[in-house]
Formats: C-alpha cells, structure tokens, sequence
C-alpha cells in the first residue's frame, strides 16, 4: 500500500483548496487507498493479471486484450515502450481520471495530460491562462490560436513554468485502433518554454465531430519522452 500513500500524498501537495481534496478523494476511492485496501478495480486488475499472466507486455495492446475489459479504456506507451492499458475511472466536467493496474494515473481534459502520478517524471498540474475549452486541442478545429499554460514539476522544483502553444490543424487524417480505421482532424501544437528552455511539438488526431481525442503523443516533462495515447474502448 505504500505506492498509494506516496500517490495520495503526490497529489495531495500539486491540489489546491476544495477542488484539489475532492480530486484526492477521487483519487482515493479508485485506487484503494482504503484501510481495507479493497476496491472493484483492484480484484479487476487481479483477475486480468492472471488472465495475461501479468503486465501487458506486448508492442500493442491487442483487440483479445481491449474486448476483455468492459470499461471505457485507453492505451498508453511511454517512450516507445510496451503498450499498456489504463482505465476510465471517474469522468467529471471534463476531466477524466485513468488509473492502471501498474499504478499509472492519468488526469486528461479534452484528451490533454494535465497531472500524472507513477510515470519516471510526473506532470505536477497544469493551468491554462485563457478558459479550458479555448485551449483545448479539439479548440484547433475552428481556428488555429496561441496560448500560454502554466505547469508544475514538483520533482524540479519548478512550479506555473509558463509555456506557450500555437496549435493548428493540419488536415483529416485516418488513423487505426485495433484494426478499425477512424477519420479524424490532426492537430498539430508546437510549445516552447522560455524558463525551462524546452521545445517540443504535441499532436492530437481528433474527432472532428465530437471534439475526442482518439489518439495523441504528448510531452508533458523537460526530461521525460514522448507519450503515446490511443482511445480503445470510447465512454459512453
């Protein structure tokens, strides 16, 4: 139970005021973080374990793998790594929380990482200057825009670092999730960090209907790589 004692107290020191407890307290329901240590989720993960004989360590999770969890789910690699499987806990004005069964928690709005928790170097927070939905990748469908967001690297010791964005579309692209193809816009944010000095381009295929983000890679630390994310079983 140590990692959720260190995950609770992560987040607990990057959340501010009543809305960063009540994320915790999110945070503490899906992950167990219960004196008993009991949770659905938990056995879940234990039965999928035992089901593929332990973390999914294939390239890419495979359609057999993402039809036996009957939850709203996501595929993630970290710097071209294993495909591993992360899963919707809760979904609230926006915001989605992810967690896996290795530990990973995810924070994502409008398909953007705004806070992990397990990765090698973890995203503290991020704030944006203009309102959430005007900074959003799915944003770039109506018109191309520049913004600044403000992140935490608690691990640095550097907190509301600002970065600037200028997001773009650039097209209908189709991309390919287990074997289905899906049309979608590519959005295209470039990012440079003064403070940090830190550039890096983040791209999103997104749901030109819905505004989802099927799948993306995504920097969100000035030493951590690339992330990788696909949508493999969509909410709702």
């Amino acid at each position: 139970r140590a990692w959720r004692r260190e995950m609770c107290g992560a987040w607990g020191v990057t959340l501010r005021a009543a809305k960063g407890v009540a994320l915790c307290a999110m945070m503490l329901a899906v992950a167990g973080c219960s004196s008993s240590g009991a949770s659905d989720y938990q056995e879940y993960w234990t039965a999928i374990r035992q089901s593929f004989g332990g973390t999914f360590s294939a390239s890419r999770v495979t359609l057999k793998q993402a039809a036996a969890i009957p939850y709203a789910s996501m595929g993630y690699r970290v710097d071209h790594g294993p495909e591993l499987i992360i899963v919707l806990a809760t979904d609230n004005a926006g915001e989605q929380l992810w967690t896996s069964a290795d530990h990973i928690v995810l924070l994502t709005r409008g398909g953007q990482i705004v806070r992990s928790v397990g990765l090698p170097h973890d995203l503290g927070g991020m704030n944006f200057q203009n309102g959430a939905n005007d900074t959003l990748p799915a944003a770039a469908l109506r018109h191309d825009f520049t913004a600044t967001r403000y992140a935490d690297f608690p691990d640095m010791g550097i907190y509301s670092a600002p970065i600037v964005c200028a997001a773009s579309s650039k097209g209908r692209r189709n991309v390919t999730i287990l074997g289905q193809s899906i049309t979608t816009v590519r959005v295209a944010e470039d990012c440079r960090s003064e403070k940090l000095d830190w550039s890096f381009t983040d791209i999103y295929w997104v749901d030109e209907n819905s505004g989802m983000v099927w799948r993306s890679v995504q920097h969100i630390h000035p030493k951590g790589g690339e992330i990788d994310t696909e949508i493999l079983r969509p909410p709702g």
